[in-house]
């Protein structure tokens, strides 16, 4: 899709010296003209985040690519209506129900799942890069305080909704050797090396707190490796170069690992407003709360699947 602005010499209005044909850039004359908007409404668009902008010396530029990708997006007709992307917590019954969706999706729509951690994924989402982003941050009892102020950190978390979708069993994978009978043992012996992540996920967040709550500090932890996948640190416990790992039951048992349990944590999952309402999103949450996930669930062991609800 390409898009053609007259150069600023064609244009008395456009702003000189910032756009010229074939600029990377767009002015907000050139973008209201484009879109048949008045200059006001670039103006509050761009203020509060909803087109791809950025200000230099008092004046707002449009990146022309970014523009182009932002009105296919928002096009009912467009690669919105046949895709579902999909980043944050690393988990097994999403890659279940995800895998599952694309095989059947395969001929009509692409879903694709990116667990690359919490943060990650919100850093994703606010960027407009994936459609929806599940997130764990922290014991289940405090998960709509600790999520909310976790969103708020986010330039665009005002137009999110969040959806809580089920519940896991979060503690410590251990290895053979290890005796541990709980985690205050575990957490003061200095001997214990761990494999962990990189501290933007969920999974490192509940051994944190752990940590605060036995009054260890996490620095104090010897680090023997670092992945960037759950499944990949528990690989790495199994296969000897590592004592334990934050982790949840599910992977213990796919590891034939030990597994201390430390908490409950709530997965939710977060996503515009306007996507909740979107067919293949609807399908999604529908698919989460089936008897085939209630199958999986109970077949990977430490899920608790509840009743789906709608917290903002």
């Amino acid at each position: 899709m390409g898009i053609e602005i007259a150069s600023p010499g064609a244009n008395p209005s456009a702003e000189p010296g910032i756009t010229t044909q074939g600029s990377p850039f767009l002015s907000v004359t050139e973008l209201a003209e484009l879109l048949h908007l008045n200059e006001k409404k670039i103006y509050q668009l761009a203020g509060d985040g909803s087109l791809p902008g950025t200000k230099i010396t008092g004046k707002w530029l449009f990146p022309r690519s970014l523009v182009e990708q932002w009105i296919v997006e928002n096009s009912h007709g467009g690669v919105m209506a046949d895709r579902l992307l999909i980043a944050g917590s690393d988990d097994r019954l999403v890659h279940k129900v995800c895998g599952r969706l694309a095989v059947e999706w395969q001929r009509s729509a692409l879903l694709a799942y990116c667990p690359a951690g919490t943060r990650h994924g919100l850093a994703m989402l606010d960027a407009g890069r994936v459609d929806a982003c599940f997130i764990n941050w922290g014991a289940a009892e405090a998960h709509g305080r600790r999520h909310q102020a976790l969103l708020r950190g986010y330039r665009n978390h005002g137009s999110w909704t969040v959806v809580r979708c089920f519940e896991r069993n979060q503690g410590a994978l251990l290895g053979s050797d290890v005796i541990a009978p709980d985690g205050a043992s575990l957490l003061h012996n200095t001997a214990i090396r761990w494999a962990l992540r990189d501290g933007d996920t969920g999974t490192d967040r509940i051994l944190a707190d752990a940590c605060v709550a036995h009054g260890i500090s996490i620095d104090r932890l010897q680090v023997a490796t670092r992945h960037n996948s759950e499944r990949g640190a528990a690989a790495a416990v199994a296969a000897g170069e590592a004592d334990a790992t934050p982790g949840v039951e599910s992977v213990a048992r796919e590891y034939r690992l030990d597994f201390l349990p430390m908490d409950t944590v709530a997965i939710d999952l977060v996503l515009e407003k306007r996507t909740y309402f979107r067919h293949l999103m609807r399908e999604l949450l529908k698919r989460l709360a089936d008897t085939a996930a209630d199958n999986d669930a109970q077949a990977l062991g430490g899920y608790r699947l509840i009743e789906q609800e709608l917290l903002g």
